[in-house]
């Protein structure tokens, strides 16, 4: 309980330095927030035994794939002045921090979120095909709406403040290209989903 304390606290202090302190990736402030959300509902979700906990499953499920969005994020790298021709770097330590900022929350949110996704399956009591099918089916909304935030610059709340505009484009408008980035997009959450089981199942058979 005090880990998990411990690392909503950090979440919210990285959230407030990135937003009011930071030029560099000082976005992050906000996708950090956005991916935050989902853990909490999530958590919610989890604790609740009224029937109110299924808003915070459908809130969860709305902001979930701001989670795997960080991936996405990784392409900022290349505004860093540490890039040189032929593969070489520059040991500039102002943009190497940067580096860290960046990287760092990424590698933890989509970890941390991703896990969940166990905990919320388990909490449901749902067989391991059932588990399969939800995780394969979680894995290809995730993609078409990372896809749309990403391309066609949509965010979660427009599901809720703009409903029949964000769905046209999270349902319409399909191509080669938008296929192809949503399969992608689904076998990358897939292979993530698969590392995080193999470690857990190690992690048992050690226990």
């Amino acid at each position: 309980m005090k880990k998990n304390y411990l690392f909503h606290f950090g979440v919210i202090l990285y959230i407030l330095f990135m937003s009011l302190f930071r030029e560099t990736f000082s976005f992050m402030g906000l996708n950090v927030f956005l991916a935050w959300l989902p853990l909490v509902f999530g958590s919610l979700f989890m604790k609740l035994i009224s029937p109110v906990r299924w808003l915070f499953a459908a809130l969860w499920l709305l902001f979930f794939p701001n989670v795997p969005y960080l991936l996405t994020d990784l392409f900022h790298l290349e505004s860093l002045r540490i890039y040189h021709a032929h593969g070489l770097f520059a040991p500039v330590a102002s943009d190497w921090w940067s580096y860290f900022s960046l990287v760092l929350p990424i590698l933890v949110m989509v970890f941390v979120g991703m896990a969940q996704v166990f905990r919320l399956l388990a909490t449901v009591k749902l067989q391991k095909s059932q588990r399969f099918i939800s995780l394969l089916g979680l894995a290809v909304l995730s993609g078409i709406a990372v896809y749309s935030g990403r391309f066609d610059r949509i965010h979660s709340v427009e599901l809720i403040l703009k409903p029949l505009h964000a769905l046209q484009l999270l349902l319409g408008n399909w191509h080669v290209e938008k296929i192809q980035f949503v399969v992608m997009f689904s076998l990358l959450q897939l292979g993530v989903w698969a590392l995080i089981f193999g470690l857990q199942h190690d992690r048992s058979l050690q226990d």
